[in-house]
């Protein structure tokens, strides 16, 4: 009962592979399925020919109408031939179609797996579920559905062939029918039994195959090359490659050994088997019981039974295996954001009129309970710059992140323009936004498409490309790269040209200014630019975003006290909220922040006159 299960439950994965299979390729399956049906008609007649010609031979034998039955012979020779051809052709032809029919299957799994990816909640990337999902998805390969199919056309060709052969096997000796049970059934047995246990095995050994690939992604990446070869990591992290690999190598080996043991046990019964059966049939034909011509049809129906039956085997165990991958497939395939749209979404406003605001908004990640933000309350409207400044940690990022809809508050609303944003349409309600992460990305495309990348609905020779270099200063050195605003950027492909850190930056400043939204919000957006570079942003920043609203995250509170309104978050929690000169007055946290970065500004301008003298000369301390 339990291998009839094992054996049947792989069907279950048809419901949902051959719907995948009728739409992305319904010609090819159509025309794979015809000719694999071709492929066994002509199969069962050349087994069905070849016994006739055996059977009108050996009745010739010692017969006196044996000249006159040459031609008969030869009609089924002939007969034979063509079949055999036929089968060749339809075979070599489903196979073609089988490949091409794998390379549509493949290309549309790849893009259901790339809808899922970017659609999947921010959430579902935070977590160790996603790399673990996404690796066994991969994993499953996007090969699977395919060979399911394949593999049970396969097996049903070679179930009918088999059929053929038992009926053929019993016309010479129904005593042959169990031996040939017991040269297929145990390894049937064994296969699935292994398969089975590899899988499990797989499953779990996923983490250490991720960090296996992350240690040898540290060795070999342009990343972390600097930091590798000064701290000498190198053979400290090669040594940790090496002994994971050898426990995964260790662990792989042990069944396979085990399951190499037992093959060749239950081979070895399968021969002593055939070897016995081979005797007892060679005995009855001693003693005229059988023929001499069913002891040879004998000998080849038995080597092509047992050679199907290995096939069957390791198609069932091969079905069963690509059953089992593809539940991990499906798994990632079933993935469904919890941050979706609206049943009935309304309208996002053209021009926001008052604009938007946190009410007593709180928050914790998905499968932790520590909150991250309690009780926020701000607002900003049209045209308004507002300023978040804190500590690492007090939870100014995850502000960002619930204000443009990658999570959604655990208490508390969010709303625009009075009305909640969870009633607004996704990715219009997003589109108000232009941000600039502090994690921002390095796109290995050109400087064009890093910055076009802001508003991909914008056509590819837009001007507003260069605009947006402009408003964040980077023009002046993308003019001066080898091939300007078309130079590819990182080295991942030939020919890119990598950029400073500075540099960057402004490429992704740029990109925040591409699209015209409504509110641009800046994630440290100087954290790697000069004090010069920053001054020249700052100094007509509200021109520089066409007098947008604004949301800005910043350390350097010398960049945020020419906000409209700035909010202080410690712990998760605003402290203090107020214009500059109000936050001063109070001589609270912020106050405490300014002084101390003030302080250590006018340290420097106070040495600066004793370093010039010291050193000599006016121009030498300016060239210092």
């Amino acid at each position: 009962m339990m291998l009839i299960s094992r054996v049947f439950v792989p069907l279950l994965s048809l419901r949902r592979i051959l719907p995948m299979l009728w739409h992305s390729s319904r010609r090819w399956t159509l025309l794979g399925a015809a000719l694999m049906a071709l492929e066994v008609a002509a199969g069962l007649a050349v087994l069905y020919l070849f016994k006739q010609l055996v059977d009108v031979v050996t009745g010739m034998l010692g017969s006196e109408a044996a000249a006159g039955g040459v031609g008969r012979v030869l009609g089924f020779v002939a007969l034979t031939g063509g079949c055999t051809m036929a089968f060749l052709a339809s075979r070599s032809m489903a196979g073609l179609a089988r490949e091409a029919q794998g390379l549509l299957v493949a290309d549309h799994i790849d893009r259901e797996i790339h809808a899922r990816a970017v659609h999947a909640d921010l959430a579902f990337y935070e977590s160790p579920r996603y790399f673990d999902t996404l690796q066994r998805a991969r994993e499953a390969g996007n090969q699977r559905p395919v060979q399911v199919v394949s593999n049970l056309m396969m097996l049903a060709r070679n179930s009918l062939m088999l059929a053929a052969i038992v009926v053929l096997m019993v016309t010479i000796n129904w005593l042959m029918l169990p031996v040939l049970l017991l040269a297929i059934v145990p390894a049937l047995l064994v296969r699935i039994h292994f398969t089975r246990h590899l899988y499990e095995w797989q499953r779990r050994r996923t983490q250490m195959e991720r960090r296996a690939y992350y240690l040898d992604w540290l060795m070999t990446s342009d990343i972390n090359a600097k930091e590798l070869r000064l701290n000498q990591l190198g053979h400290f992290l090669r040594d940790q490659y090496s002994d994971l690999r050898g426990r995964i190598r260790h662990e792989r080996m042990r069944i396979t050994q085990r399951r190499t043991r037992i093959e060749l046990a239950v081979a070895s019964l399968a021969t002593l088997a055939f070897f016995g059966a081979l005797g007892f049939l060679a005995w009855r034909t001693a003693e005229g019981h059988n023929s001499v011509g069913d002891l040879v049809l004998f000998l080849l129906i038995f080597q092509r039974a047992q050679s199907m039956g290995q096939e069957l085997v390791q198609q069932l165990a091969q079905l069963y295996e690509d059953h089992l991958f593809l539940g991990l497939l499906f798994e990632f395939l079933d993935i469904r954001p919890v941050i979706a749209e609206p049943e009935h979404p309304l309208a996002v406003p053209v021009t926001p009129r008052e604009g938007i605001r946190f009410e007593g908004v709180g928050f914790h990640y998905p499968g932790t309970e520590a909150p991250v933000l309690s009780n926020i309350d701000l607002s900003i409207r049209p045209g308004q710059i507002v300023a978040l400044v804190g500590a690492n940690g007090s939870g100014k990022t995850s502000l960002i992140k619930l204000l443009c809809r990658l999570y959604d508050p655990t208490a508390g609303r969010i709303t625009l323009d009075g009305v909640d944003i969870r009633e607004y349409g996704l990715e219009e309600y997003r589109r108000l936004f232009s941000v600039i992460f502090q994690d921002y990305a390095h796109y290995a495309t050109t400087v064009r498409e890093n910055i076009r990348y802001g508003d991909i609905h914008q056509p590819v020779d837009t001007p507003a490309v260069e605009s947006a270099a402009i408003k964040a200063g980077a023009d002046p050195f993308i003019r001066m790269l080898k091939a300007g605003y078309d130079t590819p950027l990182t080295r991942m492909f030939d020919d890119g040209q990598e950029l400073s850190i500075g540099q960057w930056q402004k490429i992704a400043l740029a990109r925040a200014f591409m699209h015209r939204s409504s509110v641009i919000i800046l994630d440290e957006p100087t954290s790697a630019l000069d004090p010069g570079a920053e001054s020249e942003l700052f100094e007509n920043f509200r021109e520089r975003i066409d007098h947008r609203a604004a949301l800005i995250i910043s350390h350097r509170l010398s960049t945020v006290r020419m906000a409209d309104y700035i909010h202080v978050l410690d712990r998760g929690e605003i402290r203090e909220a107020g214009t500059h000169e109000e936050l001063m007055r109070r001589r609270g946290i912020y106050w405490d922040l300014f002084s101390r970065q003030a302080h250590h500004y006018r340290e420097v301008r106070d040495q600066e006159p004793v370093t010039q003298c010291s050193s000599g000369g006016d121009s030498e301390g300016r060239g210092a």
